[in-house]
């Protein structure tokens, strides 16, 4: 009896080791991938407080994500049987020498502009007073091996190149995209309050990873200050990227108007957004129409197909089509354009 005991016991203990290490090994073990996979659909409105608003929603603006995890075996294993998992090497998503933490960083930093951007674009289109301020070039990230890291850290605020004023970064590549390689430029910029100026030699940013093209090797960022009357204030936690620019500006221009543009119903989209009101390309836009479907939306505002690469409309309407989703999906290339169709919207309901 002892015996049968004894060999019951080690039975269950290798059953136990064995299942420890295929845990081990489908879930701790990392693979050399993203897994990318439909996110949420998440409410805007909680995300924007603004001053003095008044204006009653029916319906509800959605902003939609995507889900990005670093991969394990497990993840890759139903990446091959699951149509809306897919793998992306971690090459395609992280720079040179970056870390996931940095990239998810980045990520909110980007996401920050975009809210900027978002905030300019719905004053603008509601013919509000809103100020928009440069205030320089932010070193978000210095490239190692590089010239900038010979002077440069992170949180420098470039604000001169040579003779020239820099107030964004959009500034800073035009004028070294006109310099060769070799060429040496002078910087003024401020550390911690103070002025302070460099001298750098041009390399090819090809040596770090990037395009051959001349560069100091670093990642700039645009620092303002957006002012407006009333304030506004988005918090969208964690979330990040560009792709919500439109969604945040359509719920922003609700809240100032004097009309509900929902008109009472389920309204979802995707999109960046300039501070002009223009719409840009995004990606996993297969990934939001689904989760956008979940959540029944009724409109997916989807950026418009300009450019010949484009195609976030034509897999827009694939996939809704493949889902059977009777949601329309609705083109946009300016936030006007999503304004005159939802006030369309209203028109056809009055007449119906």
């Amino acid at each position: 009896m002892v015996r049968q005991v004894n060999r019951g016991w080690r039975s269950w203990f290798r059953g136990g080791i064995a299942m420890a290490i295929a845990f081990v090994i489908l879930f701790m073990v990392p693979v050399p991938y993203y897994i990318v996979q439909p996110g949420s659909a998440l409410e805007v409105r909680p995300m924007v407080q603004m001053e003095d608003t008044s204006n009653v929603e029916k319906g509800t603006f959605y902003m939609t994500t995507v889900s990005m995890r670093e991969g394990n075996v497990i993840g890759y294993l139903l990446a091959h049987v699951d149509s809306w998992m897919d793998l992306v090497p971690k090459e395609d998503v992280l720079g040179q020498g970056e870390d996931p933490e940095h990239y998810q960083y980045m990520q909110e930093e980007v996401m920050r502009q975009s809210q900027q951007n978002a905030v300019l674009a719905a004053f603008r289109q509601a013919g509000r007073p809103a100020e928009e301020r440069l205030l320089g070039v932010e070193v978000f990230r210095v490239l190692s091996g590089m010239p900038a890291a010979e002077a440069l850290k992170e949180g420098d605020i470039i604000q001169q190149v040579d003779d020239h004023k820099i107030g964004q970064a959009e500034d800073l590549l035009t004028y070294l995209s006109e310099k060769k390689p070799g060429e040496q430029v002078q910087l003024l910029f401020n550390r911690n309050g103070d002025k302070e100026e460099t001298t750098l030699t041009l390399a090819s940013l090809a040596a770090s990873g990037g395009e051959d093209r001349p560069g100091i090797g670093i990642e700039p960022v645009t620092l303002r200050k957006v002012e407006t009357d009333p304030k506004v204030s988005i918090q969208a936690d964690k979330i990040g990227g560009p792709s919500a620019g439109l969604m945040f500006s359509l719920e922003i221009l609700n809240q100032l108007g004097d009309r509900d543009l929902t008109n009472g119903l389920q309204v979802a989209g995707t999109g960046t957004i300039s501070p002009d009101g223009d719409v840009g390309q995004i990606g996993g836009i297969q990934h939001k129409i689904l989760a956008a479907e979940r959540e029944h939306a009724d409109i997916f505002f989807v950026p418009a197909d300009v450019e010949p690469q484009d195609s976030n409309e034509k897999k827009a309407k694939a996939t809704a089509k493949e889902l059977g989703s009777d949601m329309a999906i609705v083109p946009v290339h300016t936030l006007n354009e999503a304004v005159q169709y939802l006030d369309q919207q209203r028109g056809a309901q009055k007449t119906s």
